[in-house]
């Protein structure tokens, strides 16, 4: 799920040992550690997360996010936002440029195109700050978090021990969403993007110590949904983002129009387990508020076969996805292309 290692993925040291930077920049990790997760423990809060043997970045950022007053936090991350969004060589650029370019219906002009990078970065980057300045805010992060009725009918069904099958497009703040849903007693099982690198790992770590239960895609995280699901428990993934380097996904659901390479795996699950599928997004609203937005229950429906019956109930959950993508298009970060045959527009 644009997450904080998508964002800083090949851009922040995360991705080298302690071990290389430790000896590079001379730096005590474990005395560095303990003095940083001094400073973020010395008040109290309601929700006291424990960063002992979180990694340093880790802490670091935490540390950031509690000491930096939240405009000056969001005009720098503002400027750094813009600054990556400029670099039209980066494959992050490329990628935003081609999904955005589908999504406006191919009829962008040059100059909507070299923007659209800009602001979808500087939306991340903004919500990369958010998400760590309020890990220490809780209280006021539930504030400043608003809930639609559709995610209120997901919440009681949740609540109910009713089980529901969540599907995330990659808007907004979706680690911050995780958060709020911990806040709020939805527990649910995330499965994540499989075969996590570093970046991902750590995103995982800190997500696990912020009370969510996290499992890579693989065929035992399926097993556990599958009977997850049977127990009238709730599980939650990615809907929008590519699958890759496992060969041409046979179903190529329907996206804005054209096939994709997007993960279906979700509706066989909810078809099994009679649950209804929601789409849930985390959205950034004016006023610095944020806003969990979603879908009626989507019902899965029998098919001819099973080819035919996943194929045409991803492609209901997909359109149902559309207009809440286009209508929050400049916080999609979605940084990977998903209809390659546009890259270069």
């Amino acid at each position: 799920m644009a997450c904080f290692a998508e964002f800083n993925e090949g851009n922040i040291p995360c991705g080298k040992s302690e071990v290389e930077l430790e000896s590079k920049f001379q730096i005590d990790f474990d005395q560095l550690a303990l003095q940083v997760n001094l400073m973020i423990n010395q008040k109290t809060d309601p929700f006291r997360l424990n960063t002992f043997n979180l990694p340093i970045m880790i802490q670091l950022g935490i540390l950031i996010g509690r000491v930096t007053p939240r405009d000056i936090g969001l005009k720098l991350a503002t400027l750094i936002g813009t600054l990556k969004g400029k670099n039209r060589q980066n494959p992050k650029v490329k990628a935003i440029r081609a999904n955005q370019w589908v999504i406006h219906n191919q009829s962008l002009d040059a100059e909507a195109l070299d923007e659209i990078p800009k602001i979808v970065f500087r939306s991340a980057a903004k919500c990369f700050f958010d998400y760590f300045y309020f890990i220490s805010r809780p209280g006021k992060m539930k504030e400043t978090v608003d809930f639609s009725p559709e995610v209120m009918v997901a919440f009681e069904r949740i609540w109910k021990n009713e089980p529901c099958v969540i599907v995330c497009p990659h808007l907004s703040n979706p680690d911050l969403m995780g958060f709020a849903l911990t806040l709020n007693n939805i527990n649910v099982q995330v499965l994540s993007f499989p075969n996590p690198n570093v970046s991902y790992k750590l995103q995982n770590q800190l997500r696990e110590r912020l009370g969510q239960h996290v499992t890579p895609m693989s065929l035992s995280a399926f097993r556990q949904a599958r009977k997850r699901l049977q127990n009238g428990g709730t599980i939650l993934t990615g809907l929008d983002r590519p699958l890759e380097g496992q060969g041409e996904n046979k179903y190529q659901p329907s996206f804005f129009g054209y096939e994709s390479n997007l993960p279906v795996a979700y509706v066989r699950m909810a078809k099994e387990a009679n649950a209804p599928v929601f789409i849930m997004t985390a959205t950034s609203q004016p006023g610095g508020r944020y806003k969990l937005e979603g879908s009626h229950p989507i019902w899965m429906e029998t098919g001819k076969n099973l080819e035919s019956e996943i194929r045409a109930n991803a492609n209901r959950v997909l359109s149902t996805a559309e207009p809440i993508i286009k209508k929050y298009a400049h916080q999609w970060a979605m940084f990977y292309p998903i209809w390659p045959q546009f890259m270069g527009v």
